[in-house]
């Protein structure tokens, strides 16, 4: 086991300090950590204990995002949903995650560093100073800037974490650990987060009657409180004889006739280590055929960034899909690969060529009278880099307006509610989350990013120091105003025309 008692002080000092009860429901309630610290810091001295513990089965939700992406085969721009799972484990396995995610995460940067990559590997790390996605970002345009014409590919894993082989993860948690095995604790809590037990949020809410005609109704302090049984075990029972915990099975089978295990839930900070952990041999290995053939590697997660020479750009995306999928069982879609060729254009400046396309249409040469047709910037990070300049990703900022204007929808209605007692529309909570005279949301991050340099809790960090993005963002407060003005006509009009007499609420 991880435990020591500087690990442990550590950890908890970050835990009091960004502390905050969670109240989301679960089979267990919610709890006071300074209050059961003591409890807690039992499983990891006492020895056998975690291997003793039930964990208790996860509830799954899925989120769902709309966002606007290019199609290429239609050469248009079209709205998708991206779907993600989220599990949420209880809140006591919630902290014993914790602990153990902060105690392994010493260990594999330790590993890390000690072999030089640790450059490479951005996501999930407490060691990077407080660097974030703008920082990341802004690493990636300078390495560019500084090689002048180069290739950057983009790569994107698909399902990531539903794909985690399990042998192979194992395997790498004992090369972090300097093991030939797992020890017990460290193997129930690997077992944990490969065979674990599941409940999606939905069908529970259906089985027990919680969500009627897609209202929710009071729902309990704690899932346990609604079931049969007069233990938690017995409670729990009951669901499975109900078919409503489901354990994670999937797999294939082999040519052997052997079968192959795979997924980890996604959700928990100790998820979120063992993304790192199970590519820790691959990262390595990029690494140093980056050193060989003089390229830049970078992973964020399930996104990889590779800035090279144009003329290995090809060999190197062929050599990253094959080591993957014949080595760690993941998926690289082709036709996502983004290949970027940083080249001089007419007026010799470097800029962003859609290096795929050029390929595909072979022009005879690119000159000024055709040069834009292939223009095409690097997005990475949330962020664009078209050679020149540095902006805030198209998506980010339609989604940012696409949920600004959802909420001035839903405040203009609530103005006009049959509860409402005032006679202005409130319209505090919106310039809170969706102006920079909030804190913590999407434009007082923009804002950062523009900057030369920030200021933060911990310290200055470097911003992208660019006018680009404070063009952008420029005109955020008029357009959040106007809109404003709009609705609330428009509803004023309708309670009008409806008969319902009512006054204009002010803003």
């Amino acid at each position: 086991m991880l435990f020591s008692e500087d690990i442990w002080n550590q950890w908890v000092a970050r835990t009091e300090d960004k502390f905050e009860r969670k109240s989301y429901i679960h089979f267990d309630h919610p709890f006071d950590f300074v209050k059961r610290q003591n409890e807690i810091k039992s499983f990891f001295t006492t020895s056998g204990k975690i291997s003793k513990h039930s964990f208790l089965p996860l509830i799954k939700i899925i989120t769902k995002t709309p966002r606007f992406k290019f199609q290429d085969d239609l050469r248009e721009y079209g709205l998708e949903t991206k779907e993600r799972p989220i599990s949420f484990a209880s809140h006591l396995d919630t902290f014993l995650y914790g602990f153990y995610s902060y105690a392994l995460t010493e260990v594999y940067q330790k590993y890390i560093k000690d072999r030089g990559f640790d450059d490479c590997v951005l996501a999930y790390r407490t060691d990077l100073n407080g660097k974030c996605n703008i920082q990341f970002a802004k690493e990636a345009f300078e390495t560019i800037r500084a090689k002048g014409p180069c290739t950057a590919l983009a790569l994107d894993i698909k399902g990531y974490f539903d794909s985690i082989d399990h042998t192979i993860l194992k395997s790498m948690w004992c090369r972090v650990l300097g093991q030939l095995s797992l020890a017990p604790d460290d193997y129930a809590i690997y077992k944990s987060l490969t065979k674990y037990a599941y409940v999606k949020q939905s069908t529970l809410l259906k089985h027990f009657g919680l969500k009627v005609r897609g209202k929710n109704i009071k729902k309990p302090s704690s899932y346990s409180n609604i079931l049969k049984g007069k233990t938690l075990s017995e409670k729990l029972n009951s669901l499975r004889e109900d078919d409503v915990i489901v354990v994670n099975r999937a797999h294939e089978v082999l040519a052997n006739g052997k079968k192959r295990y795979f997924g980890i839930p996604q959700g928990s900070s100790l998820s979120a280590l063992l993304s790192n952990v199970y590519l820790l041999e691959f990262d390595e290995f990029m690494f140093k055929i980056g050193q060989e053939r003089n390229f830049v590697y970078r992973r964020y997660c399930d996104d990889i960034l590779i800035i090279c020479p144009t003329r290995d750009a090809t060999d190197i995306q062929k050599i990253i899909i094959d080591t993957i999928r014949n080595d760690f069982h993941l998926t690289i879609q082709d036709k996502k690969v983004e290949m970027i060729e940083f080249a001089f254009n007419s007026k010799k400046q470097i800029r962003a060529f859609n290096l795929k396309k050029i390929s595909q249409d072979l022009p005879s040469q690119l000159n000024s009278s055709n040069e834009q047709r292939y223009y095409k910037n690097l997005q990475y990070l949330g962020f664009e880099f078209t050679g020149q300049t540095i902006l805030i990703r198209n998506s980010s900022l339609s989604r940012y307006f696409r949920k600004m204007r959802a909420r001035i929808v839903k405040t203009i209605g609530m103005a006009y509610g049959k509860r409402a007692v005032s006679d202005r529309v409130f319209k505090e909570q919106i310039l809170h989350r969706y102006t920079h005279l909030g804190k913590r949301n999407f434009l007082h991050y923009a804002y950062h990013a523009s900057q030369n340099e920030y200021r933060v809790r911990k310290g200055i960090r470097t911003g992208m120091d660019s006018p680009a993005i404070r063009k952008q963002l420029a005109r955020h407060f008029q357009i959040i105003f106007k809109s404003l003005s709009i609705k609330n006509s428009k509803r004023f009009a309708f309670k009008i025309a409806s008969g319902k007499g009512t006054k204009f609420k002010k803003i």
